[in-house]
This record gives structure tokens, sequence and C-alpha cells, in this order.
């Protein structure tokens, strides 16, 4: 078996935006040396000083290098047959992949990580960066944050993984297909993602400190989880995650609405700064009500940024141009008043007709919810209560699924629910929950109004 070991230099860190100043290649069977070669790389974008200073290499000397496409097929020819082996490897390897698909063609290696083949190999040092074990491993380490350099130095750290018998035992291990090492980044645990179970909940990504990175929620946790990194995308967000990213952690939520909204929450209090959905001005679709020159009472989708006098807010269009036709059917209301258009060629509803079921309508309209979702639980004896008070889910939480043995639609049972919120986690009103709120009461049969 043969191994690509691989080094490069970059203009910066998104694989997704910048481009290799520099590449090393040193080919090994792991334990001697079969091939090399390296070469600048004009990045046709300016090297930030910083780079320049941290590895030396200036735009003067890139100028005349040739570009990615004139050495492709060089590196697709150093790189076949061989395992792609690399310091951090996500890092190396989605700049070469993304490169080669910025040309057009697929490219795909098998690939070793030295950092976790380390961890494995030599446990119980204090640091993995490359630097931090040659110091430790007695291996030399010149032109550091060169290609070659830095290659030359990996070559020799994978040769001392390659002779112990964990390290032996780490490739193997490595190698298998779909390996959970092959995608995860470098520094997370496998039993980390081990311990995932394809329910729903909320999954955490956590850097060095503990604090999020970032938060989400799926019906299928393990597989959502595994779509961050297994996929082909050299996104900003994946790289940084690839980098930074050291733990993950999850909550179970037994059912999909709930995770909805525990991800909310969980958001608004820590703000990770990857979750950019929630920062953002976010453009709602709003039902709107209005008359028009001809006096007639009409809605409107509109996209808006505040939700504020909305008769509903719609988590999409299609979720709003639906209610509309069911309003139309419901209450007999003219289509095309409603922003509809002409469904079939029979008599439309007069104007008269749609003015009077138009001002009932509205009232129903107008009719702030409260009341519950009484959700599956975590466990087969627990279920899962959010409560809506006054148009806003206000609380969630669980319970014993033997306290709503007596629920039912009788005073008695509104009686139980409203005194199991009284001990629920409270929630301050999100547009994010409001905007999904009323497809949830149409669709989701857990719902039990108030009385």
């Amino acid at each position: 078996m043969k191994f690509a070991i691989v080094d490069i230099e970059t203009t910066g860190g998104s694989a997704k935006t910048r481009g290799i100043t520099e590449i090393g290649i040193v080919v090994t069977d792991g334990q001697k040396e079969l091939d090399r070669w390296s070469s600048l790389i004009n990045p046709y974008e300016l090297i930030p000083p910083r780079i320049e200073a941290l590895t030396g290499i200036t735009n003067d000397m890139v100028a005349d290098a040739p570009g990615f496409p004139d050495i492709a097929e060089k590196v697709e020819f150093m790189l076949r047959d061989c395992v792609f082996v690399a310091h951090n490897v996500g890092f190396d390897y989605a700049f070469i992949r993304g490169h080669f698909e910025a040309i057009g063609q697929s490219w795909r290696r098998p690939k070793l990580c030295t950092v976790r083949l380390s961890r494995k190999a030599f446990p119980g040092l204090p640091r993995y960066g490359l630097g931090a074990l040659c110091d430790a491993k007695g291996i030399r380490h010149a032109n550091r944050h060169r290609a070659m350099g830095d290659a030359e130095a990996t070559v020799e750290l994978f040769h001392q993984i390659s002779a112990s018998e964990r390290g032996k035992n780490a490739i193997q291990g490595a190698l298998k297909r779909g390996t959970r090492e092959n995608w995860m980044p470098q520094h997370v645990a496998a039993s980390e993602f081990d311990a995932l179970p394809d329910e729903p909940g909320v999954y955490w990504f956590l850097d060095n400190q503990g604090k999020p990175l970032y938060i989400g929620m799926s019906i299928k946790l393990q597989q959502r989880v595994r779509s961050h990194f297994s996929g082909t995308t050299a996104s900003r967000k994946r790289q940084t995650l690839l980098q930074q990213m050291r733990s993950l952690k999850h909550e179970l939520s037994g059912s999909e609405w709930m995770a909805v909204v525990m991800e909310d929450v969980r958001i608004r209090a820590h703000w990770p700064p990857l979750n950019r959905a929630q920062k953002q001005p976010r453009a709602y679709r709003t039902v709107i009500s209005y008359r028009d020159r001809q006096g007639r009472s009409r809605l409107a989708i509109r996209t808006q940024a505040s939700a504020r006098d909305a008769i509903r807010t719609f988590h999409s269009e299609a979720s709003a141009r639906a209610w509309l036709h069911e309003q139309a059917r419901e209450h007999d209301l003219n289509p095309e008043w409603l922003g509809l258009g002409r469904w079939d060629s029979t008599e439309p509803v007069s104007q008269e007709a749609h003015e009077a079921n138009f001002d009932s309508a509205m009232a129903q309209w107008r009719n702030v919810l409260s009341g519950w979702f009484v959700e599956s639980g975590r466990t087969r004896d627990e279920r899962g209560i959010i409560a809506v008070i006054d148009g806003h889910v206000r609380g969630y939480g669980f319970v014993e699924a033997s306290d709503l043995e007596e629920l039912n639609p009788t005073e008695e049972g509104q009686s139980c629910l409203r005194e199991l919120t009284l001990g629920l986690h409270p929630v301050a009103p999100s547009s994010t929950l409001d905007a999904r709120l009323r497809e949830q009461v149409m669709r989701n049969p857990t719902w039990v109004e108030r009385m």
C-alpha cells in the first residue's frame, strides 16, 4: 500500500474561496520514501501580509508560478493509487478536492489524519500539533510552514506511527470503509458520535472551551450530524468546524416540534457564531388584509421584516398559499380577492356574500390561540408539553405520562394541563416560533386548544 503525505500552503482558511500557494507531496510505503514532488502555485489572488509573514511565500514568488489547472495532472499522478495523508487532513483534502472540482474533475481518495493517528499511537502527550509532535518524538522539522518542509516532518511522523503496534492498529481501523474517523473533525472522539441516536433532538458542536459553535435540530440526530461533514461542500462553516470543534453533545426531544422549540431557545440563549439565520434580519411570509380601491376586502401574502399586524405568519410562501386556499373554501370567499386567481369556470362568490363571509372569518382569524401541544416524550413513560399563551409559545418541558392519564377535553383535563404548565421552562416570544406555530396548530394532532 502506498501513502501520499501531502502539505499545502494557502492564502487563507476557506477551501471554497481561497487559493493554494504551494504543495509538497512525498509518496511512501509506510517505511521508506518512494517519490517526492513540490511546486509553488499561483493562486491568482493576493497573498495577505500575515500569510506572507507566516510562510515566507510572497506575491512575487508565485507571480510566474503555474496555476493549479497547469499542475493538476501532475498532482493527480502523484496521488494516484495512494492513501491521502496529512496533518489535519480535512484542511488539505478539502482544498485539493475543491480545486479539482473547480476545473470540472471529480476527485476522491481514502484519507488518514496524522493528528488522529498520533493520539492513538502516542497517547498522553500534552499537544498534537505538528511542531509539538516533532519536538516530542525527536523529528527534524526544517522549513516550517513551507509545504515540503512540513511534508517531510509528517513523513517521519507517519513512519514512526507505522512502526508502532498501536499505530498499525489505528491505521488499519481508520482505513475501514465508512469509518467515522475518515470524516469527523479530528479532535472529536468517535464515541461521542456513537452516542447519537437516530431520534428527534438537538445537537451541539462545542469548541475547546465547551462553548457552542453551532446548535441544530433534527428528527434523526446521527444522520444529520454526519451530513455536516460527509458531503462534498467546502463551506466556511464546515472548515471552521473541522478546525475548531472539540466535542459534541445532544439532547433528545421526543418529537420534531419539541426539537424546533428547544433549538430556538438554545440558540437565543447562546448565539453560537455559526448560527447565522437567527441573527440576521429575517423576511417573514405574512398574510395581511386590506381594502382595494373598489372597497373590496382582500388578503395578500407579503414578505416583510416584521410579523406585526399580520393575520397569520408562515414559515414559507407555500404554507401561506395553502392556508389561503383552505380559508377560501371554508368561509366561501372569492379566491380572486385572496390573490389566488380563478379556480374554475363556476360563478364566483358575489361581492356581497364575500364581504359578509369575510367579516365573520376575520373574527375567527383574530381570535388569539392559547392551549397546549402534548407531544411524545423522550421515553415511553414520558410526554412533552409545549404551552401556547396568547398566540406565542411560552413554555416547554417533559412530564410523566401517568400525570396525563386523565387528560381529556373536559374541564378536569384542562385543569391538569394548566397545573403542569406552571413547571415548564419559560420561553420568551420568538418570531421564528411564531412563524411555525399556526402551521402546527392546523396540522399537528397533539394540539389541545384551551377552552
